[in-house]
């Protein structure tokens, strides 16, 4: 296991981080809850990501928002991780306002679209990678999330020192 304030790497019998001093209790009980006052209070440095699941945080509701909502970045909006789902969300629909457009120009019964321009044939191109890239993303964050290997915000319980994040 590592700390989540700065990525030591932490023996099962530590009780406490001996580079940043974080306390295991700390990352325990940290309050997933608390994220969003922490940044309406910009105190952005009380807000750490780790991998250890917080008790105020459903793991079958992100798991679901994952599997359903994933590409569009449900998840990441769900545990609070605003900018990953905003890149989700951004790619996913440009992969199908384009793959819409692409239907209208098929000919015939060809699947490949016939434009009439290089332009469009590139940002199609664009369009098929960028669906292609978040499906992928999407796949492995239901893997990372399934054995609990994805990153979620918290603050730390009684987190007074100002510790940055790895």
């Amino acid at each position: 296991m590592r700390c989540p304030c700065c990525g030591a790497k932490l023996r099962k019998n530590d009780n406490m981080c001996i580079r940043c001093g974080t306390k295991l209790s700390q990352i325990e009980n940290a309050s997933h809850q608390a994220v969003t006052k922490a940044r309406k209070e910009f105190t952005p440095e009380k807000v750490v990501l780790t991998k250890i699941w917080p008790k105020d945080l459903s793991y079958k509701n992100t798991l679901l928002m994952c599997i359903f909502l994933g590409t569009f970045g449900g998840h990441y909006f769900y545990v609070k991780r605003k900018i990953p789902g905003i890149i989700y969300l951004v790619c996913w629909s440009i992969f199908l306002v384009f793959s819409f457009i692409a239907s209208q120009y098929t000919v015939g019964d060809s699947p490949v679209p016939q434009f009439n321009s290089p332009a469009m044939d590139i940002l199609f191109g664009f369009a098929c990678c960028a669906g292609a890239l978040i499906t992928v993303l999407w796949l492995m964050d239901i893997i990372r999330i399934s054995f609990k290997r994805f990153y979620v915000p918290v603050v730390l319980e009684n987190n007074n020192k100002n510790k940055g994040k790895k």
